[in-house]
């Protein structure tokens, strides 16, 4: 029996008119790299999410689940919020009824099978008190013992993807700070948070001694696609019985509304 087909949406909180080429780079990757029969499609958010801090986290999120809303219409199997700080994420649970999956809960659960103290390097030490909080949500506090930042803007990094010499600047910062987390908190494990190092580094081999070093966005492409088959076989994404209880289509369509007056 042939593999059912699957298509994926990518919702990515970068800007298709600023950051074409990175987006551009990460459809061919996620392309190398997906399961058989599985489809991917990128979208971003405009504006991007460049002003770091909370409030344009909110506002990139709910922009995501706008579009998540308009990728269950479209007929997409799933959506994979490719932001690790996840933001919006249970409240995109409870407005449709395929999965979306994570970047940052995914591929930190799943390090949690590959590792036994994982390490966590940042872009910006904004981001230290939000990954703090992720990790008190889904209960890793025992499991992601160090975070670290590099001091890096997201632009820098998307910039580096058409400048080798940038990147092996950043590459070199990560491996810095991820070889004083093996040696400071005894970590096994170390991946960045978020997509844009992930995507720089897709290609390369990252080593620090003693811990070993995962690409997040495989880890959480692999899970987006587990998430499709497991709602197919038990009839629905997620548990409506609390956490992910469905809104109302009143309530939906009013975010849709909200967001829409926005543009």
């Amino acid at each position: 029996m042939s593999p059912t087909p699957t298509r994926i949406l990518y919702q990515s909180f970068t800007d298709p008119a600023v950051h074409g080429a990175y987006l551009s780079s990460l459809a061919e990757y996620l392309a190398e790299i997906a399961g058989p029969d599985v489809h991917y499609e990128v979208r971003g958010i405009s504006p991007a999410d460049t002003q770091l801090g909370r409030l344009s986290e909110l506002r990139c999120g709910v922009q995501s689940v706008a579009g998540i809303v308009e990728a269950e219409r479209e007929g997409f199997d799933a959506v994979l919020v490719g932001h690790f700080q996840d933001a919006c994420l249970y409240e995109a649970r409870t407005a449709v009824d395929i999965p979306v999956i994570g970047h940052g809960e995914a591929s930190m659960l799943q390090a949690c099978m590959l590792g036994g103290r994982i390490g966590i390097v940042t872009l910006d030490e904004v981001y230290l008190p939000w990954h703090r909080e992720q990790i008190r949500r889904y209960g890793l506090e025992s499991r992601v013992v160090d975070i670290q930042a590099m001091a890096l803007t997201p632009d820098e990094a998307v910039a580096a993807v058409d400048d080798p010499e940038g990147y092996a600047r950043i590459k070199k910062t990560f491996e810095g700070i991820a070889a004083a987390m093996v040696e400071r908190s005894d970590v096994d494990l170390v991946m960045s948070a978020g997509g844009l190092f992930a995507l720089l580094s897709a290609n390369d081999h990252v080593e620090v001694p003693g811990a070993l070093v995962v690409n997040p966005t495989y880890l959480a492409v692999r899970q987006a696609e587990v998430a499709v088959a497991v709602a197919r076989t038990a009839g629905t994404a997620v548990s409506r019985g609390g956490t992910f209880a469905r809104a109302t289509d009143q309530a939906v369509s009013e975010l849709i509304e909200l967001v829409g007056a926005g543009r």
